[in-house]
């Protein structure tokens, strides 16, 4: 018989334990008659060997075919059966995890467990599913070859790791989605999709006992995967000179991106880093948009620093304005940074980035449905307490937490920057469902001093 096993509550939020491996995280908010469920599988672009690039990617759409329960020929098909019902369905994948959700009528929870547990290990999908998919994917993938800020942040990812998989696009490469096959999805299916290798969150107007006795029924009986989940353990090596990548491409806008090496979300220093971003791009006060935007050299601006289960990277965009050219950018950017390491951050500028990124957060969990897939993605960066404890952290970081990050990170032998120059110097390649130019890039290593 099937057991769950209560092991915490913390934040509201209660975790448990199924004997099959599932994780299980339950809150209840009765303010609507309303559920949420999404359920986290710890695979994304992250778990993929080579040869088998964009296969979590492709499983996320072939995971809306039909299920054993759950097809077209019962009238229950998995792309409209729930939405008939009035339920949002969605699902997502990422670097680190693929997630699977929906916001229905509470009454309605029991069709929407029914049904993930049921493709959790249940799914028919063949090669003519995988056919009909294809084109979508194929334009998908397109669609990035023509945007300039994706293709410019794609090269540049893969220039700043040099093995690690996050140097690869969570769509894939070309050459692997060309030859997925049926057969080499289910392999991958195979390994990876179990419970011992999900967690199941159950968010909304749902009684404990309902939620305990439906888990058990629909996740219970699952077996957990007869072999171990492979484990990535590839390890970027430390970066010792700085790189550099340049794309010329007929886009309409020229791009700079400036990158530094960051620490994975579980890490300490995250925090003081990820508001480090803040204060130096978040915002007319920032110095960077005081710096590119305000004197015109820039037309916009934007920073990233995603909350990644490995090191990951902190990035600074901006477009040039016109007359302007991005390796200028490139400069300017550096010259900021530089004076941010050499004198450090203030205490109003700490206090404008704490407020402005507690207000993002407070936006982000607002309502059920945003807070279950704001839970999904620490669940993938390591520890699902990661979503409310970012908040208390925020809360006690110093201007000198964020000095000493500065000095740590922001080091220029760890700098990767790129830039796309806009040119219709460049030969035209035709593709099936897309017209644009580019001309191959280079990567290079350069010593240089600030």
């Amino acid at each position: 018989m099937p057991k769950i096993k209560s092991l915490r509550t913390l934040f509201g939020v209660s975790e448990y334990l199924l004997s099959n491996g599932l994780r299980v995280l339950y809150k209840p908010e009765k303010s609507l008659p309303v559920a949420a469920v999404c359920v986290t599988f710890h695979v994304g672009s992250r778990n993929e060997a080579p040869g088998h690039t964009g296969s979590t990617h492709i499983l996320e759409h072939l995971l809306f075919k039909d299920s054993k329960k759950f097809n077209q020929r019962n009238g229950k098909a998995i792309t409209g059966y729930l939405e008939w019902m009035g339920a949002l369905v969605n699902a997502t994948t990422w670097l680190d995890r693929t997630n699977y959700f929906e916001l229905l009528p509470k009454e309605r929870l029991e069709e929407a467990l029914a049904l993930e547990a049921d493709r959790m290990r249940n799914a028919l999908f063949n090669d003519a599913d995988l056919a009909s998919e294809m084109t979508v994917v194929r334009n998908e993938y397109e669609r990035g070859r023509n945007n300039p800020y994706e293709l410019l942040d794609e090269e540049l990812t893969a220039t700043a790791f040099t093995v690690h998989p996050y140097r690869i696009p969570t769509i894939g490469t070309k050459e692997d989605i060309e030859t997925s096959t049926a057969a080499k999805l289910r392999e991958f299916y195979d390994t990876f999709y179990w419970p011992n290798n999900a967690t199941l969150a159950i968010f909304g107007d749902v009684s404990r006992a309902e939620m305990e006795r439906l888990v058990v029924k629909y996740f219970g009986p699952i077996p957990r995967s007869p072999h171990p989940i492979p484990q990535m353990t590839i390890v970027e090596p430390e970066q010792k000179k700085a790189r550099s990548c340049e794309i010329k491409k007929a886009s309409g806008v020229s791009i700079a991106i400036l990158a530094y090496k960051t620490p994975c979300a579980t890490d300490p220093d995250f925090i003081p880093v990820f508001m480090l971003g803040t204060i130096l791009a978040g915002g007319f006060s920032s110095r960077l948009q005081k710096a590119l935007v305000d004197r015109g050299f820039a037309s916009d601006l934007s920073h990233m620093t995603l909350p990644t289960f490995d090191p990951g990277l902190l990035t600074f965009t901006a477009t040039a304005a016109e007359g302007t050219a991005p390796d200028k950018l490139i400069r300017i950017m550096r010259k900021e940074i530089a004076k941010v390491v050499a004198e450090g951050v203030d205490a109003a500028e700490v206090s404008r980035a704490r407020e402005r990124i507690l207000s993002q957060i407070a936006e982000e969990r607002d309502g059920i449905f945003n807070e279950i897939r704001t839970v999904s993605e620490s669940i993938a960066a390591g520890d699902w307490m990661l979503a409310y404890a970012f908040e208390q952290k925020i809360k006690k970081t110093t201007a000198a937490d964020i000095n000493h990050v500065a000095k740590k990170y922001l080091v220029p032998r760890t700098e990767t920057s790129g830039i796309l120059l806009d040119t219709v110097e460049t030969p035209i390649i035709e593709t099936a469902s897309a017209t644009y130019t580019t001309q191959p890039t280079h990567h290079v290593e350069i010593d240089f001093d600030y």
